[in-house]
């Protein structure tokens, strides 16, 4: 098993796009790289996955979902942490189930007195209500999704994979090369979706070999 971290004390964008292709992710205000996941004092293998935006096409799915959230109003702007995302993404909370983070900022910054990424966040309105928001960070030619979160009342609307679509599209729209949405666990079922989102697209990393391979190479089996 594998489990490191480094905590950087500035990543500039072509630093956390070397991370990034190594691996490595951003948790906190500090970068790591797993092959496990512990849930419920059982372990699981963890699959890193990346969209390779330059063959990314729009899914069926994602075509319903405009189609169902067309009047939502989509809005993207350097991230600067505020009381309104804190208190949505405590009502997102409250709506799961234990485990999760106990606070937007404590995700985010943990203890660190450092801000060394730089992030964006994608804003999705109801009229002037805001009812979601995706945070994700920027690099050269690469960006990871950290975190989105929404209001439970839209759950119907599919906001968590909407925004996480919507990225996608923006940063393809910027150049951008890779889009990093983090892991894919096999067994917990919390995971599954980030294997439909740009799937035709969707890469995984061989940690043996250290090489990005199509997901189409990778066995998801039982006994995976």
């Amino acid at each position: 098993m594998i489990q490191d971290f480094k905590f950087p004390l500035h990543i500039t964008p072509e630093e956390l796009d070397s991370y990034l292709e190594a691996g490595w992710y951003r948790m906190g205000q500090c970068v790591f790289t797993t092959d496990f996941v512990e849930r419920d004092a059982l372990f699981f293998q963890t699959i890193w996955l990346r969209n390779r935006l330059r063959n990314y096409l729009p899914s069926v799915s994602l075509k319903k979902l405009e189609k169902r959230n067309k009047n939502f109003k989509i809005e993207i702007l350097p991230f600067h942490y505020d009381e309104t995302y804190e208190l949505l993404f405590q009502k997102y909370r409250d709506s799961l189930p234990p485990g999760r983070a106990v606070s937007l900022y404590n995700f985010l910054f943990g203890d660190s007195a450092l801000i060394i990424f730089k992030s964006w966040v994608m804003n999705l309105y109801d009229g002037d209500r805001l009812i979601g928001a995706g945070v994700f960070d920027v690099g050269k030619k690469s960006a990871a999704g950290v975190v989105s979160f929404y209001d439970p009342d839209y759950k119907s609307h599919s906001i968590g994979r909407f925004l996480i679509y919507k990225k996608i599209e923006y940063c393809k729209q910027k150049r951008i090369d890779f889009f990093y949405p983090g892991y894919f666990v096999k067994g917990i079922k919390a995971f599954d979706y980030k294997l439909e989102i740009g799937k035709d697209c969707l890469e995984y990393f061989d940690m043996s070999r250290r090489l990005w391979k199509p997901i189409s190479r990778l066995a998801i089996r039982k006994d995976f």
